[in-house]
């Protein structure tokens, strides 16, 4: 996906990069294109995840095809696992904090929320391409789901630990 702040940077126009000239406006700015940053990172998130979770439905119709419908309640859990996860993902709070907001997100923790971020991206490809290998006939599709589920359990995890940073609390 490269990096996003130098694509945001380099996609200014002529009267953006004049008005960061302005006292407290060039700040102001940073913070917002760091949150929209996040927001973008987060949309690419969810969506690797909502292409594994389709290719779980995908697996569905090739085990049922097959007739071995025993593994079809764990995958039927880790795709509501992963639709948890992916909902979190996108809609989650983004740094935004107002003028008279309780919680206050300064540029430090949005520096970390991007890394964050960043990792849950390396996370949800990584996700997408185990399930790409899953397969219906494969003698080992059991072992596969149960290191699915451990992974799903991890990013929602790490997205529990980036929760935590902007608010304090966790779920």
């Amino acid at each position: 996906m490269g990096d996003i702040g130098a694509r945001i940077e380099e996609s200014k126009n002529w009267f953006e990069k004049a008005a960061e000239h302005i006292p407290g406006y060039k700040g102001y700015k940073e913070k917002e294109l760091r949150r929209e940053a996040d927001k973008l990172q987060r949309v690419y998130v969810a969506e690797r995840l909502e292409a594994a979770r389709r290719r779980l439905e995908d697996l569905v119709l090739d085990i049922t095809r097959t007739g071995d419908l025993k593994l079809l309640s764990f995958i039927d859990t880790d795709n509501r696992k992963l639709r948890t996860v992916k909902d979190r993902v996108l809609y989650a709070d983004y740094g935004y904090a107002g003028l008279f907001d309780t919680v206050k997100v300064d540029e430090e923790i949005l520096d970390q929320l991007y890394q964050f971020d960043a990792q849950l991206q390396e996370e949800s490809r990584g996700m997408e391409e185990l399930v790409g290998a899953l397969s219906a006939g494969s003698p080992s599709l059991r072992s596969d789901l149960e290191i699915l589920d451990h992974k799903i359990d991890a990013l929602a995890e790490l997205f529990t630990t980036r929760e935590y940073l902007i608010t304090g609390v966790g779920r």
